[in-house]
């Protein structure tokens, strides 16, 4: 499936956020970044970056409430901050969502299967916190970027509920996303790009893919041409490095693959989260 075939659709989507009323995006984007702890695994500390809806930009602004935002949980990728995330979280919170990014497991000798549970932990933790909870609906969906990508297939297996699955160019992991997704019958979105030679998609995306039991329409693998491993963030030198060394570069502008990424991203989730807002089905809209 073409990457910019899902264009019209979220203009389709835009559009219809100009309806009148407090609920109705584009919002503004608050900023915090909240530390939580999970009294189940020995009071493991998880810091976190949350981006939300709010009445102002800016760091601490008041949420938005009573609007019933779905949580987005988001997984960084190997040694790469969560900051580098920045547009995808702003993008997805000014379109109506919490967007939760785990600053865990950033370092070299990272654990997968840890980072994979504080992605579902995270979920239960930001909708619980007084800042949110007021803004929080039922909606979940947990996703990542590379290494983030594969420990949020861990987590989604692991986890008790079903949240809704999406990654950007996801990683092997170990233990092994590729058996994990296995367990897996959500709906689910991978993304990948053309030009990536870190993880390339036939043994990784692919696979993962592959082993989903998802039902045939209700999960989707989707090639960005031109795009990189790299430009799914705002830069990393460890990950340019790694790149390079395979020899790995985009054909399309950082800010082109970034809004590619949403268009495929923005009205996917809004009809999993939502399904009655599409009637027609996601498949239905994209030639």
């Amino acid at each position: 499936m073409r990457a910019d075939a899902l264009a019209g659709l979220m203009l389709m989507l835009i559009a219809g956020s100009a309806l009148a009323g407090p609920c109705n995006g584009p919002f503004a984007v608050g900023v915090a970044q909240p530390g939580f702890t999970d009294p189940a695994r020995a009071g493991r500390a998880v810091p976190t970056r949350v981006h939300y809806p709010a009445a102002v930009a800016g760091n601490g602004a008041a949420a938005i409430n009573g609007c019933e935002f779905p949580i987005v949980a988001f997984g960084h990728g190997f040694t790469i901050a969560n900051s580098a995330y920045a547009y995808l979280a702003d993008g997805l919170a000014s379109a109506g969502y919490i967007v939760v990014l785990p600053a865990t497991e950033s370092g070299f000798s990272p654990s997968h299967l840890e980072f994979g549970r504080d992605l579902v932990f995270v979920l239960d933790a930001v909708a619980g916190a007084p800042q949110w909870v007021a803004a929080a609906g039922s909606g979940r969906a947990i996703g990542g970027h590379s290494m983030g990508g594969g420990a949020a297939v861990l987590g989604v297996s692991a986890a008790n509920r079903a949240p809704v699955l999406f990654a950007l160019a996801p990683a092997e992991t170990n233990p092994s996303a590729v058996t994990a997704a296995a367990a897996i019958a959500v709906p689910a979105l991978l993304i990948t790009g053309s030009r990536d030679c870190v993880t390339p998609t036939a043994q990784n995306a692919g696979l993962i893919h592959a082993a989903l039991q998802t039902p045939g329409p209700q999960k989707l693998l989707v090639d960005i041409s031109g795009a990189s491993h790299c430009q799914f963030t705002t830069g990393s030198f460890t990950c340019s490095v790694g790149e390079q060394s395979c020899g790995g570069s985009a054909t399309i502008a950082l800010a082109d693959q970034h809004a590619q990424t949403l268009a495929l991203l923005l009205p996917w989730l809004a009809q999993v989260l939502a399904p009655a807002a599409f009637a027609d089905g996601f498949e239905a809209s994209a030639p």
